[in-house]
């Protein structure tokens, strides 16, 4: 028996093309499972690095609007039709918004931004939801953040996005549960991606010091004194996608290096 504790099952990733969502694509394909990367852009750099890192992988890569749920149901079905079943989805695609109060936020921001991080990953558990029903086993897994948990300012929208992803999984996984099915939201802490990177220049700005600086300030607030990484996150997935985690549904997991939410 294989030791890999997702031999064979099929996963969809989104926002794979980079960062946080390339990690997720990695670390499945090293547990086995055979992983469909996707993206609004080219996932190619993520194919080739996923290739040459696990060498009898079957990954591959798929273009997908995460926002127009056409795009979404068909990449869903595809894969459903070709593989014979959906184990696995992980909801990664998101954006981060620019640094802003309330006051100040005009709609196409708001839009952005809603569109992208909680009607894409509304699209994408709606869309695996109707298959795994169908199949009576899966497990829909939606990055949330730690935002979700509390207000910070200047990320209103962002943490509102965020907060109603987590909500609705919640409200999901007591759905999809009479099916056998698991629907649950991992929360990452500030983990190394471009997108963090961007967040923390503009923080440095609005608080006129270096972006060296902030990127310790951001350090010392977190207990376990250093920011995640892909791989931090892509474990968690793993576990949650796995037999032992099986008995979990309905969980918002924080994966933040120890900085406390409920």
């Amino acid at each position: 028996m294989s030791s890999k504790r997702l031999n064979g099952k099929v996963a969809i990733v989104t926002g794979a093309a980079r960062g946080v969502g390339r990690g997720i694509v990695l670390r499945l394909a090293q547990e086995g499972a055979k992983v469909v990367a996707a993206d609004l852009s080219s996932c190619e750099e993520t194919i080739n690095e996923v290739r040459r890192a696990v060498s009898d992988c079957e990954v591959s890569a798929a273009e997908v609007n995460v926002v127009d749920s056409e795009s979404v149901n068909a990449l869903v079905d595809s894969v459903a039709r070709k593989h014979g079943a959906l184990d696995i989805i992980v909801n990664n695609a998101a954006v981060v918004q620019t640094m802003m109060l309330v006051a100040d936020t005009p709609d196409s921001e708001f839009d952005r931004i809603y569109n992208v991080n909680f009607r894409g990953v509304f699209n994408g558990s709606r869309a695996a939801a109707r298959v795994m029903r169908e199949q009576k086993s899966g497990s829909i897994i939606n990055i949330g953040s730690w935002y979700a948990k509390q207000g910070f300012a200047n990320f209103a929208v962002y943490c509102a996005t965020k907060a109603a992803v987590m909500r609705m999984t919640e409200a999901l996984a007591l759905e999809m549960a009479p099916f056998g099915v698991r629907a649950n939201t991992v929360c990452p802490g500030n983990t190394e991606t471009e997108m963090l990177k961007k967040a923390m220049r503009e923080e440095a700005v609005l608080r006129g010091i270096s972006f060296e600086a902030q990127v310790q300030h951001v350090k010392d607030s977190i207990p376990l004194g250093r920011l995640g990484r892909p791989e931090d996150i892509a474990a968690a997935i793993v576990y949650l996608s796995s037999e032992e985690g099986a008995y979990i549904t309905g969980e918002a997991l924080n994966v933040n290096g120890g900085v406390i939410f409920s």
